[in-house]
């Protein structure tokens, strides 16, 4: 059972986004991985976590968020900007290579749009 009702966990969610939005990552941090302890397998939540990592700088965390994301779902032409934030992330961390097939694959699903 949850403690929070889906409306305020949607409420959150979008609180996060603007925090993201506005550069205020360490707040959107705050409230995406409390959202996260709480449906560890919510997609929208791991893609937001992931981007707010991204921005701070902190790829290896982003990178982590999008192989949890893709193990949860299929990547297909809806989910596929998880692959460019897969794609930053590795380019930060030096891991050009795999950065390049992240973003060829992305180019390829988006061609499927």
């Amino acid at each position: 059972m949850h403690l929070w009702t889906d409306q305020q966990r949607e409420a959150l969610l979008l609180l996060a986004d603007m925090f993201i939005g506005q550069g205020q990552l360490e707040k959107a941090r705050v409230v995406l991985e409390g959202l996260d302890d709480i449906e560890p397998d919510r997609r929208e939540v791991i893609k937001a976590l992931s981007l707010a990592y991204l921005r701070a700088g902190r790829h290896e965390d982003a990178l982590a968020a999008t192989e949890r994301f893709l193990r949860l779902s299929a990547v297909d032409p809806s989910t596929s900007p998880i692959l460019l934030i897969r794609g930053r992330a590795l380019i930060g961390m030096g891991r050009d290579d795999e950065a390049r097939e992240s973003f060829a694959r992305y180019l390829e699903l988006s061609e499927d749009r």
